[in-house]
C-alpha cells in the first residue's frame, strides 16, 4: 500500500511535465511614432582600375526571333511584305527631283540668249555711233559687198568680214548665198586699210566635209571719193558628192575681190 502510494506520487510530476504546452500568444507591436534610425552610409565607389589593355566588350545577346502571336491573321504578316515591296519599288519622285536639280544647276539658256542679244544690240549701237562720228571726221565712204555663188552645192555656214581687225559683219545663216547685198557701209580715214573675208563652207551632200578660207586684201581710201569693195566667194570642189562614189575629191573654196573708187556725193 505504501509502495503504490509512493509510485503514484512519483508519476504525477512526470505526467504534468509530459502534458502538451500551449503556444504563448504573441503581442502585436504597435507602430511607434519614433523616427526611423538613419540609413547606413552608401558604400564607397570602387576605385578605377589602372589603364591598360581595353577589355573586349561583351557581345550583345542575340534576340530570339519573334514568333507570331497565336490567332494573328494574314494582315499582320502582310505588313512586313508591304514594307519590302515599297523598298523595292523605285521612288517616282526621284527622277523629277533629279531633273529639276539638273535644270537648276545647269545654265539658264533664256537668260544667256537675252544677254547675248543685249550685247549684240550694244555692239551695233556702238558701231552706228562710231560710224556717225567717222562721217563727221572723214570724207571717204566705204561699201563692202559679199556674195556666195555656189550655194547649191555648199552651204556657207559662217561668214565674217573684218576691217582693220574689227569685225564689221558676221552671219551664220547663209545670208550671203541668198542676195548680193551691202555687208558694210561706213566712213574711214584716207589711206591704207586691211579688209579680211573669212568663210566656212560645208557640203550639202555630206556635211562632214568642211573647208575654211580667209582672204586679206589691202585697199586705199582716197579723200573726197567713195570706195567700193566687191567680193565673190565660190567653192569649185567636188569632194562632198564624189567621195561616196570613188573615195576621192577636191576642195576649191576661194574669194575673188574687186575694188574701185567713185565720185563722192555731198553729205547731207
Amino acid at each position: 500500500m505504501r509502495l503504490s502510494r509512493f509510485v503514484w506520487i512519483a508519476l504525477v510530476p512526470a505526467l504534468a511535465l509530459a502534458a502538451p504546452k500551449k503556444a504563448p500568444v504573441k503581442k502585436k507591436k504597435t507602430p511607434s511614432s519614433e523616427p526611423a534610425p538613419p540609413s547606413e552610409p552608401a558604400a564607397p565607389a570602387p576605385t578605377p582600375e589602372p589603364a591598360g589593355e581595353p577589355k573586349p566588350a561583351a557581345a550583345p545577346p542575340t534576340p530570339a526571333p519573334a514568333t507570331p502571336a497565336p490567332g494573328a491573321g494574314s494582315g499582320s504578316a502582310a505588313a512586313p511584305d508591304k514594307d519590302k515591296e515599297k523598298e523595292k519599288q523605285p521612288d517616282k519622285d526621284k527622277p523629277e527631283k533629279t531633273e529639276k536639280a539638273e535644270k537648276s544647276e545647269g545654265p539658264d539658256v533664256d537668260s544667256l540668249r537675252q544677254e547675248y542679244l543685249a550685247l549684240r544690240d550694244e555692239l551695233f549701237k556702238s558701231r552706228a555711233r562710231a560710224n556717225a562720228v567717222a562721217s563727221q571726221l572723214y570724207s571717204t565712204r566705204v561699201q563692202i559687198k559679199l556674195t556666195y555663188t555656189t550655194g547649191r552645192y555648199y552651204n556657207p555656214a559662217k561668214t565674217q568680214i573684218r576691217l582693220d581687225g574689227a569685225t564689221v559683219y558676221e552671219n551664220t545663216s547663209g545670208a550671203i548665198a541668198t542676195d548680193d547685198g551691202v555687208r558694210f557701209d561706213g566712213y574711214v580715214a584716207p589711206g591704207r586699210h586691211l579688209v579680211t573675208f573669212r568663210i566656212e563652207a560645208t557640203g550639202k551632200d555630206d556635211d562632214t566635209f568642211t573647208s575654211v578660207t580667209e582672204t586679206q586684201v589691202v585697199v586705199k581710201a582716197v579723200s573726197g571719193k567713195d570706195l567700193l569693195v566687191f567680193a565673190k566667194a565660190r567653192d569649185s570642189g567636188d569632194i562632198a558628192y564624189e567621195w561616196k562614189k570613188s573615195e576621192k575629191g577636191s576642195y576649191g573654196l576661194a574669194v575673188d575681190v574687186a575694188v574701185k573708187t567713185t565720185a563722192h556725193e555731198d553729205k547731207k
